[in-house]
């Protein structure tokens, strides 16, 4: 049973990321200076590329911390090879695991100390209510039970995206000095018409296939000054493909087009599709992308998620363009010419 092994489980991505951070900064204690960060998504294990990096010292730190993600896509075989790892781990590697579900393979539960699995449920929504209540509390500021509702109804169903947009809002209210309760309208006024461009809105730039007005979106987004910033648009990218590759699926099992909508998942959480303006922004993209190339862009998005994590900052607009491009002009097909330059 290796103690240096995480499992983390279950929907809740703002909080998994939140241990993330801690279980780093335990690991930075421990062993003095940085730690060497490298995640893995399924389809990049089969040639055996996480146990090189798991067993292979590095040059630049004494420790590294080794992710593997969306864990229940893996394969029967990638099963065993982990469970016998971790029968046998090396001491200068700390791997986690992770899985939007709440149980995976009982080979890897088996092998990891039940006091290093965790697991993270969605924020019902009266925990919400409570959230966001407390949040603004430890700012000095209050928040009407409507504009609560308003907030809840504006975020997507995780703390990441809950507190980040809290955080904008928060910020606004401090610059203007109110001293009053955050009403609905403010909420509306603040949040919903000055939301600044994310991967929400540039998703529907996608499905139109309009590459210009994306990379201005793109643009826009990383010029927040945000350091997650690319980040979360990765993974509010790959929420997106993930639902309308749940559509097509649904679709070419012979449901119509309002059965798939409602119908919508995203890694088995229900997520239906009811806005109007949104079943149009998915109608532009079944149009635009087949379930193949569905499959190709989310390979493509965890390529990227990667990219965006290893590379400096000054290299980030640069993956994130060709991230664009390949979406949109090639399908997910990847780019074979190593001079594509930056579109700006």
């Amino acid at each position: 049973m290796s103690e240096r092994a995480y499992l983390l489980l279950g929907p809740e991505t703002g909080a998994k990321e939140q241990e993330l951070r801690e279980i780093r900064d335990q690991l930075r204690k421990t062993y003095g200076g940085e730690v060497e960060l490298s995640r893995f998504y399924p389809f990049e294990t089969e040639n055996g590329e996480i146990l090189t990096v798991l067993n292979n010292n590095s040059l630049f730190s004494d420790h590294r911390m080794v992710i593997i993600s969306q864990a229940e896509q893996l394969g029967a075989s990638m099963v065993e090879t982990i469970a016998n790892y971790l029968a046998h781990p090396v001491e200068t590697a700390t791997l986690i695991i992770i899985s939007s579900e709440f149980y995976l393979s009982q080979k890897i539960m088996k092998a990891i100390p039940q006091k290093n699995i965790k697991t993270f449920y969605d924020l019902l929504e009266n925990q919400k209510s409570e959230w966001i209540r407390t949040f603004f509390r430890k700012l000095g500021i209050s928040i009407t039970a409507e504009g609560i509702e308003l907030l809840i109804d504006l975020t997507e169903d995780n703390t990441q995206e809950l507190r980040l947009i809290c955080n904008q809002l928060a910020l606004f209210w401090q610059i203007d000095q109110r001293k009053r309760p955050i009403e609905e309208e403010d909420v509306e006024t603040y949040i919903y018409h000055s939301r600044q461009e994310d991967a929400f809105t540039l998703f529907p730039l996608i499905a139109r296939g309009d590459l210009k007005q994306s990379l201005q979106s793109l643009h826009s987004i990383l010029g927040s000054g945000d350091s997650q910033c690319s980040i979360l648009l990765v993974n509010g990218l790959l929420w997106q493909f993930r639902r309308l590759y749940s559509i097509l699926e649904a679709l070419s099992k012979g449901n119509s087009e309002n059965e798939a909508y409602l119908q919508a998942q995203v890694q088995g959480k229900n997520s239906p599709i009811k806005k109007p303006k949104d079943k149009t922004t998915y109608r532009s993209a079944i149009q635009r992308f087949d379930i193949d190339a569905v499959r190709r862009i989310i390979i493509a998005l965890g390529e990227a998620d990667l990219e965006v994590k290893e590379s400096g900052s000054e290299l980030t607009s640069l993956v994130l363009e060709r991230l664009l491009y390949r979406i949109i002009k090639c399908g997910g097909r990847p780019l074979h010419k190593a001079s594509f330059a930056s579109l700006t």
